[in-house]
């Protein structure tokens, strides 16, 4: 029953490969992660693609160990049955033909990037570029994962997340430029964010330019998602705080207790603003939460970071009270 499991968590990945114009990005995703041999069926087969670029004989070799690694993994594990195995083979004899050789049958996989580039791609192919307020006074403007970001102050930063958007920017003072020129943003409600490749944002200026042709990102630029944050909760807001709320985080592991060394969220009313901080957060494999309970703070406040945690995907964290 598992080995059947496994043909038919293969045969979808297959057919995703085929048509991932019928998925959505979040489909593909479950359909690689549905276990562990189908995510290492698909590592193999990134890796093949890779190859496939080249038609050097070493990057072949490079296929055929991999090929290898997984064929004693699976060894030592369990028989699997013919059926599976022929299938786990024909996508190596595809990897071989994207390296030269006759197997016509798979040549669309030498046409198309990996299931997880497809699923961003699709993302921000759906994202509207610019998405302005009912009003018509605000607006903001999307760009995908990879987009390189250079903010007011010169501070620069690689888009780590799925598709971003701007802070909300003044419809009636902002100007939207595209590769440095200026465009009503009513003309960009129909373009997709997919084709942002960097943004130059000065909110001095009030100016946002948008550039679409390919960028090399400088070595040196990180990207914008830092896998450990501190929340701190501290029962009731700090006198001097200037701002009544009982949450506040640091994007990073920090010892020291003071409110001052915080940025703040809040949970207003059925609404909060710190889900999309633990999203980012749960997107890091080596992700790290620390929540510093303050005296005096209700249960029910950590109960609702505990479930917090839970619905966002965070596993990584840990409650200390000081």
């Amino acid at each position: 029953m598992v080995i059947m499991k496994e043909e038919k968590n293969i045969q979808q990945l297959l057919e995703m490969l085929d048509h991932p114009e019928a998925y959505t990005e979040q489909e593909i995703r479950d359909i690689i992660n549905q276990d562990e041999e189908t995510r290492e069926v698909y590592r193999m087969m990134v890796e093949a693609k890779r190859s496939s670029r080249h038609t050097h004989a070493n990057n072949l070799s490079n296929v055929d160990a991999a090929w290898e690694r997984f064929n004693q993994k699976r060894n030592k594990q369990r028989q699997p049955s013919q059926h599976w195995w022929i299938r786990v083979a024909a996508i190596f004899i595809a990897a071989a033909f994207l390296c030269g050789l006759s197997y016509a049958a798979y040549h669309s996989i030498s046409s198309r990037k990996s299931a997880e580039e497809m699923a961003d791609s699709l993302a921000a192919a759906k994202e509207k570029l610019v998405r302005i307020s009912n009003d018509g006074n605000l607006f903001i403007v999307n760009w995908p994962r990879g987009t390189w970001v250079v903010g007011t102050d010169g501070d620069s930063f690689k888009e780590e997340r799925l598709v971003r958007h701007s802070p909300f920017l003044d419809a009636k003072t902002t100007t939207v430029k595209i590769n440095g020129k200026a465009y009503d943003i009513h003309e960009l409600t129909e373009q997709s964010a997919a084709i942002v490749k960097k943004v130059e944002l000065d909110l001095h200026s009030k100016t946002i330019n948008l550039i679409t042709t390919p960028v090399q990102i400088p070595a040196n630029v990180k990207g914008n998602i830092n896998p450990e944050m501190t929340i701190l909760l501290t029962g009731t807001p700090p006198k001097d705080s200037g701002t009544k709320t009982t949450i506040w985080i640091r994007h990073d592991i920090y010892d020291g207790f003071s409110w001052k060394n915080y940025s703040f969220t809040s949970w207003k009313w059925n609404v909060d603003n710190i889900s999309h901080y633990l999203e980012e957060i749960a997107y890091r494999k080596d992700h790290h939460v620390r929540v510093n309970i303050c005296k005096g703070v209700p249960q029910q406040h950590i109960d609702r970071i505990k479930k917090l945690m839970q619905e966002k995907g965070v596993t990584n964290y840990e409650l200390v009270k000081q």
